[in-house]
């Protein structure tokens, strides 16, 4: 497996860690300059709504929402990319959502045995 790595590196506004444990940038490029597909969802746990709050856009606004196809700028494929529908404007938020996981009980659900 091959990882990408964008060659050029872009510094950013602002950068954050929120409660739940995002990690949320926002950088002033235009959306050319991130690897973006719009028509991907996100890895990890997150809502349409969280992610627009967290980049700081009103939902109002014009907000668009997608994931990175590779790793960009120390940001893993995957992680959410929210911008607003606006040339005028070019902001950009990466936001590393948290993975979703359980904690177990240390019971065994499922035995196996040959006979």
């Amino acid at each position: 497996m091959t990882t990408v790595v964008s060659a050029c590196s872009f510094a950013p506004f602002y950068d954050s860690t929120a409660a739940d444990g995002a990690r949320i940038t926002r950088y002033a490029v235009a959306l050319d300059q991130i690897p973006a597909d719009f028509f991907a969802d996100p890895d990890g746990v997150w809502s349409f709504e969280g992610l627009a709050e967290a980049a700081g856009f009103a939902l109002d606004a014009g907000v668009a929402i997608g994931a990175l196809r590779r790793s960009f700028n120390g940001h893993p494929a995957g992680s959410a990319v929210v911008t607003l529908n606006a040339a005028s404007r070019p902001y950009v938020a990466v936001i590393e959502c948290p993975i979703a996981f359980t904690c177990s009980d240390g019971e065994r659900k499922h035995a196996a045995s040959a006979a």
